[in-house]
């Protein structure tokens, strides 16, 4: 309920590498994606009506990169809730139709802000959502789809010679949200004493021009952009850092990336002046990236995409189904009915879903995972253990979830095990069965490790 890379501009410094011959393409494009408007806002189940103004304005973003050979990925970064299946596939038919670009060269990542429009159109009668709103919230998302499709085109004609640049740098504002809650929460913190796994981690892609000019900055942190709750259009602190990042770099367009933020909350929230605290404690991590160590990324491109499939536990039967109707949990009542419904009309509810999982190689400096969902931190930290220590060179592993697809929390078998809303409880909310069976994460990595596989040789 409450879901690639960044790029940033900085002054030269003395740690900076002088520009070598660019041997990359770049082109970016970026528009502003509010709404026109009120509208229904998705992220919290406490919605009751429609938006109230804007506190920042939400944009979508495409950096698009080729390599010598011709190679080309385009990295699409949105201030949204979600990417629903639906849109991924228009925008992913769309850049293959007018642009020739495959699924594993077109990566679209959201910041899951929650103070945005909802794009879940099934739920509507979850929310009783208005009819005028409700129309209103289907032609935003054709609108949208119309919208990504022509960004990636402007991306791509404007295409021009650059240099690459990794590094990053970290920042500590979020936290474990399972382990840390309420009073314990608040004595934890002033303790220096919170508990549950974490990744601080701020991956940086900066991309300079022939004139040695910061084009983009693609910079990635893990953490739910769930600071406010209020009925304002905002970006959260993802969008406050890109505006923060843009100001310093004049001229050059900040993308923000969504990692393993699924169990993850900022730290301390629910203050408006806390989107500007955190914002800028992001923003200066990806500043003291830029003017730090930064690796020249060599001009070799690789992508790779495939789907894990993951199992469901057993669907309900239709028994169980018509007694949860009668229950005083409206959500249940309402997830009931809509399995009903389907059965009823010939559908049975499915047994399995096509996770989508996509590997980019940028030469031997990075190597960027994307896997879709609402991804818990326990998969970014495997990750690095297990495709840290690789022989030979040593890539930047730079994580990114809520990638391509965002229907549901991607749990853990740790986090599964332990239950809880991430590790099943959120299935409630959305229209598939659930539970996932406890192979859910060796399916998840059987198919990571292919896709590493493939963009490594």
């Amino acid at each position: 309920m409450h879901p690639i890379l960044i790029i940033l501009t900085v002054v030269v410094s003395t740690m900076v590498p002088a520009a070598a011959e660019p041997s990359w393409k770049a082109g970016v494009a970026h528009t502003k994606i509010t709404p026109e408007g009120a509208y229904w806002m998705g992220g919290y189940a406490s919605r009751t009506k429609p938006s109230e103004g804007t506190d920042l304005d939400l944009r979508a973003k495409v950096l698009a990169l080729q390599d010598t050979t011709g190679a080309q990925v385009v990295f699409v970064t949105l201030d949204l809730l979600v990417v629903t299946p639906e849109i991924s596939q228009a925008v992913l038919a769309g850049a293959k139709d007018r642009y020739g670009l495959s699924p594993a060269n077109v990566l679209l990542n959201c910041s899951h802000t929650h103070c945005g429009p909802e794009l879940r159109l099934y739920r509507q009668s979850m929310y009783d959502i208005p009819e005028p709103l409700n129309i209103k919230m289907s032609d935003y998302v054709k609108w949208l789809n119309k919208k990504l499709i022509d960004l990636i085109g402007q991306s791509l004609k404007q295409l021009q010679p650059v240099s690459l640049f990794a590094s990053s740098d970290k920042a500590s504002f979020a936290i474990n949200r399972r382990e840390n809650r309420g009073e314990e929460l608040v004595k934890r913190a002033e303790e220096g004493t919170l508990k549950g796994p974490v990744d601080h981690h701020v991956p940086v892609l900066r991309v300079v021009d022939a004139k040695d000019k910061t084009m983009a900055i693609l910079f990635g942190y893990a953490c739910h952009n769930t600071i406010m709750s209020f009925f304002k259009t905002s970006g959260d602190y993802a969008g406050y850092a890109q505006k923060f990042v843009e100001q310093k770099n004049k001229g050059a367009v900040a993308m923000f990336v969504m990692g393993a933020g699924g169990d993850q909350n900022p730290y301390p929230r629910r203050k408006q002046e806390h989107l500007a605290l955190h914002g800028s404690t992001l923003a200066e991590a990806v500043d003291r990236a830029l003017k730090g160590e930064q690796a020249p990324v060599s001009s070799r491109l690789t992508t790779a995409r495939q789907n894990a499939t993951l199992k469901f536990q057993p669907a309900p039967d239709r028994s169980s189904l018509e007694k949860q109707l009668t229950e005083n949990n409206k959500y249940r009542r309402w997830k009931a009915r809509l399995l009903l419904g389907r059965i009823n009309a010939g559908i049975q509810p499915s047994s399995s879903y096509e996770l989508p999982v996509q590997a980019v190689r940028l030469g031997d400096e990075i190597l960027l995972l994307a896997v879709g969902g609402e991804v818990v931190v326990d998969y970014a930290l495997r990750f690095k253990k297990e495709f840290g220590n690789q022989k030979g060179s040593k890539p930047m592993l730079w994580f990114a979830g809520y990638s391509n697809d965002v229907s549901f929390y991607l749990p853990s078998l740790r986090v599964l095990k332990e239950g809880g809303y991430e590790g099943g409880g959120h299935m409630m909310y959305t229209q598939f069965t659930g539970p996932f069976q406890e192979d859910v994460e060796e399916r998840a990595f059987a198919v990571i490790k292919n896709m590493i596989e493939r963009v490594s040789k």
